[in-house]
């Protein structure tokens, strides 16, 4: 800290000569001169003592001048510089000379109360009345200090500024009014190529050669009068290479309000216009084949329809799904919101109503079953009824942002194919089938009653002994009367099936002595078979037709042991499903098995394997359709599980009887003898 009398060494850098002499003035005509400086003025003599001071003493210092005059200089100083002063003020009197005082140092004075402030002062050795004194002027630097401290703060805010928008990724400039660059930031420099000492002082719309949406004069005109522009521009950089960015210009204004430069911002958004264009262009692709699948839709004769979920939400439709449902779907209904908001009911080909799990559709999405030609009848809104047969199949889901995207859910595609011009050919055909299977009836019982009374009379010696060939004629006779017989049996069934009725006649009985009986008959007719019956159950009691479930056994016994052409055993397995409350039934042989590509038509109406043919194995076809639809009837299932050449397993259940009591063997029918 310094003093305002600090000696000639702390001045090297004066640019006054310690030659110069005194300046020579009259005490009688300096206080004018005093007051008309805008400095604090003081006169001090050789002893330190203020012999005059001016008016902007008192304004500075805040004393009077009759308390001034008289005093030490150092009551204009902070007590702790009064000793340190005294002794500077005396070498400084040793070698007076002009210059400002204590350069490159604090200055401090002291006001009467106390405050002390920052000060500047110049001293200047005279010869007042002929004695040797020194002027100081003495200037208050609290405003040029805290206005200096303000430049200070702003400089260094414009250095973290101008650091900051250095770190920016974002190409920044700055423009003077006639678009010459001021300021370049490193992000420019990266995305152009040009380093900021390139382009000071070049043009920034020629430098980058920018191409604008509109003409550049209307753009400045907009900026002019709103102070600010988004837009954006195609660039060059350096290398040749064009850019595309997302530019932002504001207007900078000085105090008075006029244009001083311009900041742009611009980010590079080149790859993002690119993948949006890509984006855009595989949209526009998508959108022309969906169109153009939908048109192929609209086409088809059939309902077709896309669903995704567990709730078989509406993808798309095609316009004759419309006239199957005789209701609109809207997208993204579930199906049973839409079926019950427009009344519309399922049923099953006997006109029974469909549960839900049952549905084709939700049998699709929700456990990926493939249900093919599954026969169903749409009740619609008006009251109408529609035959139809549907088809369910799985697809990939589709991810992403496509107009099918449906992140992991499942996809499913249904058909519905009207089928009431079928319906009506196949209930004439019905018609004519249980006519001509009554008429049939008569001639065959007694075409069959008339061999068996000849083979049995010739047998006990009535009438003229027949010739071999005679016997063996009947005989041939006979089971041709026979096969008949059980084709017409079958198709009387078929067309009682498909009227609706046929009547199950229910009774507890017990299942395990009823198949062990199945089995002991069809072991008579073969001896290539070994017919064998597993169970760890002695009894399991079921509500059925015992008479219609024998059938069913004597079918699927009798299919094992005829598409097992080379012989091999035929394995008949029983078991409880307490948990579903369902007996379990499995026939298991060895034979030839089931193509499959045939395997989803196995059920249908006078449908037989190709190999069957090959192997020269006859039948109608209808035996597992007539099974299938009497186990269902009795609320059970029929499947199976088969592999060509090397087998076929057939299951089906039925339900177990829930009366304790009634499951003694005593209560039950079918136990054996």
């Amino acid at each position: 800290m310094s003093t305002p009398m600090s000696d000639a060494r702390e001045s090297q850098h004066t640019s006054v000569s310690s030659s110069s002499g005194p300046l020579h003035i009259s005490s009688a005509n300096v206080q004018p001169f005093l007051d008309i400086s805008p400095d604090a003025l003081v006169i001090v003599n050789a002893a330190g003592t203020m012999v005059m001071v001016n008016g902007q003493t008192e304004a500075v210092f805040g004393y009077a001048r009759s308390q001034l005059l008289g005093q030490p200089l150092e009551l204009l100083l902070p007590q702790r510089f009064h000793a340190v002063h005294t002794a500077h003020r005396e070498r400084y009197f040793s070698a007076p000379l002009s210059r400002p005082m204590g350069v490159g140092l604090q200055l401090v004075g002291r006001r009467r109360d106390g405050d002390e402030f920052p000060v500047e002062i110049s001293l200047n050795p005279l010869l007042l009345d002929g004695a040797l004194h020194v002027i100081g002027a003495i200037r208050d630097m609290t405003v040029q200090q805290v206005a200096e401290r303000e430049r200070l703060l702003q400089l260094r805010q414009i250095r973290l500024q101008a650091e900051l928008i250095n770190l920016a990724h974002d190409a920044i400039f700055i423009s003077d009014s006639i678009s010459r660059v001021l300021f370049w930031n490193k992000g420019a420099e990266e995305l152009y190529g040009w380093t900021a000492q390139d382009a000071q002082g070049r043009v920034s719309h020629v430098l980058l050669q920018t191409r604008f949406p509109v003409d550049l004069s209307v753009i400045e005109a907009g900026i002019e009068r709103e102070g600010q522009w988004e837009g954006e521009l195609v660039q060059t950089c350096r290398d040749g290479s064009v850019v595309t960015v997302e530019s932002r210009w504001a207007l900078v204004r000085d105090e008075q309000g006029h244009p001083t430069a311009i900041l742009e911002i611009d980010r590079d958004i080149t790859r993002r216009r690119q993948f949006e264009q890509a984006a855009q262009s595989v949209h526009t692709e998508t959108a022309a084949r969906l169109t153009f699948m939908q048109q192929v839709l609209d086409a088809l004769p059939s309902g077709v329809f896309l669903v995704h979920g567990p709730h078989a939400r509406l993808l798309l439709a095609n316009r004759a799904a419309t006239g199957v449902w005789g209701a609109q779907w809207p997208a993204d209904q579930p199906m049973l919101e839409f079926l019950a908001a427009n009344g519309i009911a399922l049923f099953d080909a006997q006109g029974r109503i469909l549960q839900p799990e049952q549905y084709a559709t939700l049998r699709a999405v929700r456990y990926g079953e493939e249900v093919l030609q599954q026969q169903e009848t749409i009740r619609r809104p008006d009251g109408s009824s529609l035959p139809i047969l549907v088809n369910a199949l799985t697809l990939p889901a589709q991810q992403g942002t496509g107009p099918l995207a449906t992140s992991a859910e499942a996809v499913a595609l249904i058909v519905h194919q009207d089928v009431t011009v079928l319906k009506e050919a196949e209930y004439v055909k019905d018609e004519f089938v249980g006519i001509a299977a009554h008429e049939l009836r008569t001639p065959l019982a007694a075409l069959k009653g008339f061999t068996d009374m000849l083979l049995v009379q010739t047998a006990r010696k009535r009438g003229p002994q027949l010739s071999g060939w005679q016997k063996e004629a009947l005989e041939e006779i006979e089971l041709a009367t026979t096969r008949l017989v059980v084709l017409t049996e079958e198709l009387l069934d078929v067309t009682r099936l498909q009227a609706g009725r046929l009547q199950l006649q229910r009774t507890l009985t017990d299942v395990v002595p009823l198949a062990r009986r199945v089995v002991a008959l069809l072991q008579q007719t073969t001896t290539q078979h070994q017919l064998e019956i597993g169970t760890p159950h002695l009894h399991l009691v079921a509500q059925i037709d015992p008479g219609r479930i024998e059938q069913v056994l004597t079918n699927l016994i009798g299919n094992a042991i005829k598409f097992s052409p080379q012989g091999g055993p035929v394995i008949v397995t029983l078991w409880e499903e307490a948990a579903a409350g369902m007996v379990g039934i499995s026939v298991r042989d060895r034979g030839v098995g089931i193509p499959q590509h045939q395997q989803a038509q196995i059920f249908g109406r006078f449908m037989r394997a190709d190999n069957a043919r090959a192997w020269g194995i006859s039948g109608t076809g209808l035996g597992l359709y007539i099974c299938r639809e009497l186990v269902e009837r009795h609320g059970g299932q029929l499947w199976f599980e088969s592999e060509e050449g090397a087998g076929t397993t057939f299951f089906l259940t039925l339900p177990i009887s829930t009366n304790r009591e009634s499951r003694e063997p005593s209560s039950v029918s079918g136990s054996l003898p």
